[in-house]
Formats: C-alpha cells, sequence, structure tokens
C-alpha cells in the first residue's frame, strides 16, 4: 500500500480535521511541514504527533518515522498537538 485515507486532527486554538490521501513513503515531519505549506498548520508553531487507528489508544509518533511503520490502511487517525 502506497497511500492511505487518514483523517488529520489539530488540537490549537481552533480544533480543526481533515481527511487526506496521504502517501505512506513520508514522515510525519514531512508531512506536516507539506500542511504548514498549504496554510492548515501555523508555520511558526512547534507540533508533536499521536497516531490511532480507533481513536482510543494513541501512541506518540517522532516526526522522523515514516507513516507506513505506524498506518497499515485507510481510517487512521493523526492527531496535531501544538506545545
Amino acid at each position: 500500500m502506497t497511500a492511505a485515507l487518514t483523517t488529520f486532527v489539530f488540537k490549537g486554538e481552533v480544533e480543526k480535521v481533515i481527511d487526506l490521501d496521504i502517501s505512506l513513503s513520508i514522515s510525519a515531519g514531512e508531512c506536516l511541514e507539506l500542511l504548514k505549506s498549504v496554510h492548515w498548520l501555523p508555520d511558526h508553531w512547534k507540533f508533536r504527533c499521536e497516531v490511532s487507528s480507533t481513536g482510543e489508544e494513541w501512541t506518540e509518533l517522532e516526526h522522523h518515522v515514516v507513516l507506513a511503520e505506524v498506518i497499515q490502511g485507510d481510517g487512521a487517525i493523526i492527531r496535531i498537538l501544538p506545545y
């Protein structure tokens, strides 16, 4: 599988949600940079990420981790939290 439909949830001042068919060959950090480049995320903030396949149990997602290592198919959720 080279791409997966993934839900991104940004928990900033206002919660934002977007579903994207994202390439699994990029890292979490590259994904954040893409979201910043289209002005979906503020470009001057720092973020940490968590990933879940169900929305119940969350695992920290380091920026260097390639998405294919943690996403096995459509329906994953990546939560983006500012710090």
